[in-house]
C-alpha cells in the first residue's frame, strides 16, 4: 500500500492484491478519500493535476506472413523501410496496431503461446523496418528467458546509438510489455497501447534530421503480468551494447489508452528535482488536451527493477475505471486521440533527454529514482 497526500490533503490509496480474474478496479469513494483495488500495480495519484523462439502454428502462419485476418484490420505487408510510412502518431495507425495485438487471435499474448510469439513477431519486424539496431540473442531483437512457469518468451530488444563523443554511450530507455492474460483478457490497454505508443516513438525518433547525443533503447518486456519478469531479467542481464551503469533515464509506457476514464494521465517518477521533471514543466503545455500528472510513486510495473539500480523514471499511466483486468479491455475502448498525445509527449520527453546538455549520469547518482 502506497499513501500519497495530494495537496488538499486528500490521501490517494492504492492497494493491489494479486489475483488477475477477478473484479479488478473498485473504486469506494469518501469524503476524505479513495480507494482503488487492482491486481497488478501499485499507484500514486499524481502531485499535481493539471525466449528463444519456437515453430508457430499453422493457425497463425497467415497471421504473421500478411499481418491481417477476417476479425481486425491490421497492417498489411511493411515495406523495406518504414520510417517514412506514414506519421508516427496517426490515429488510424495506432488503432489498427491495436487491433493487431489485442485481437482473439492471439489469444491475449500469454507467454511462450502463439500470440506471445505472433506479437513479438510484429515488434521485431518493426524494430527492423525501423532500422534499429538489435541488441537480442544472437544479433537478434529477441532477449529469450523462461518464466517459473516453464513459458519460453522473450524481449524485443532494439537502439539508436548515440552520436555524441561524450555522452553517446550514454542510455535513455523506453520501455512497454507486451504480454498480458489470456483467455478472455486481451489486453488492448493493457498493454497493446503501450507497445504501439514505443513503436510511434522509435519511428518519430528515426524521422529526426539527425541522430540523438545520447543512445535511445527501445524494450518491449515479456511476463510483466507474471510478477515483471521480463524487466527484472533484462536489468539482471542487460544486452553488452546497453549496460545499466550507462542507463540515466527509464520511460515505462504502461496502459496509456484510457485517458478518457479519469481525465488525466499520471507521469509518475518525475519528483521536482528530476531532470525529466525540468522538461516535462516546459513541454506539456503543447498539450492542452492532455491532464498531466506530475509526481507520485509508483511500484509492480516494469520501471520498478530500474528503480531498484538507482535509475530515475517516468511512468506514463491513465486509470481504466472500467476494464481494467477485464474482458472489456478491447480495442474499440481506446481513447486514441490522447493516447496519440501520450506518445508524442513521450517522444518529446524522451528526445529532449537524449539532447539534453544537463549530466544526467551525476544527475542519477545523486537523485536515484526519487524514492
Amino acid at each position: 500500500r502506497v499513501v500519497h497526500r495530494t495537496s488538499q490533503s486528500k490521501p490517494c490509496l492504492f492497494n493491489k492484491p494479486h489475483g488477475p480474474t477477478v473484479r479488478s478496479l473498485r473504486q469506494k469513494r469518501r469524503t476524505t478519500d479513495i480507494h482503488v483495488t487492482t491486481p497488478a500495480r501499485v499507484h500514486s495519484w499524481p502531485e499535481t493535476s493539471n525466449v528463444s523462439l519456437r515453430l508457430v502454428s499453422v493457425r497463425l502462419l497467415p497471421l504473421l506472413l500478411t499481418g491481417c485476418a477476417a476479425s481486425y484490420a491490421a497492417p498489411s505487408t511493411e515495406p523495406k523501410s518504414c520510417v517514412d510510412d506514414g506519421k508516427p502518431y496517426e490515429q488510424k495507425t495506432l488503432g489498427d496496431r491495436v487491433t493487431f495485438l489485442a485481437a482473439k487471435d492471439l489469444g491475449g499474448r500469454v507467454p511462450g503461446s502463439d500470440g506471445d510469439i505472433a506479437a513479438r513477431a510484429f515488434i521485431a519486424d518493426k524494430f527492423a523496418c525501423l532500422g534499429l539496431s538489435p541488441a537480442g540473442d544472437d544479433s537478434g531483437f529477441q532477449q529469450a528467458f523462461t518464466t517459473a512457469e516453464k513459458q519460453t518468451t522473450a524481449n524485443v530488444v532494439g537502439f539508436i546509438k548515440g552520436s555524441d563523443k561524450e555522452v553517446g554511450s550514454e542510455i535513455i530507455l523506453i520501455g512497454a510489455h507486451h504480454d498480458h492474460i489470456g483467455g478472455k483478457l486481451l489486453g488492448a490497454n493493457d498493454n497493446a497501447s503501450g507497445v504501439v505508443a514505443l513503436l510511434g516513438v522509435a519511428q518519430w525518433f528515426k524521422q529526426q534530421e539527425h541522430a540523438p547525443r545520447r543512445t535511445i533503447a527501445f524494450v518491449t518486456f515479456g511476463a510483466e503480468e507474471q510478477g515483471m519478469v521480463g524487466s527484472q531479467y533484462f536489468a539482471a542481464n542487460p544486452p553488452g551494447a546497453l549496460p545499466m551503469d550507462k542507463v540515466v533515464q527509464f520511460i515505462n509506457l504502461d496502459m496509456v489508452g484510457s485517458h478518457k476514464s479519469k481525465g488525466f494521465v499520471a507521469a509518475m517518477g518525475s519528483f521536482a528535482k528530476q531532470p525529466a521533471r525540468k522538461i516535462l514543466d516546459k513541454i506539456k503545455k503543447g498539450y492542452p488536451k492532455l491532464n498531466v500528472g506530475l509526481g507520485g510513486r509508483a511500484a509492480r510495473s516494469d520501471h520498478t527493477p530500474f528503480c531498484k539500480q538507482g535509475i530515475p523514471y517516468v511512468f506514463f499511466w491513465t486509470p481504466d475505471a472500467s476494464c481494467y483486468h477485464e474482458a472489456c479491455d478491447t480495442a474499440d475502448k481506446i481513447d486514441l486521440p490522447r493516447m496519440a498525445d501520450i506518445a508524442a509527449l513521450a517522444g518529446e520527453l524522451g528526445w529532449s533527454l537524449s539532447q539534453s546538455r544537463d549530466d544526467l549520469l551525476a544527475s542519477r547518482k545523486k537523485l536515484r529514482c526519487g524514492q
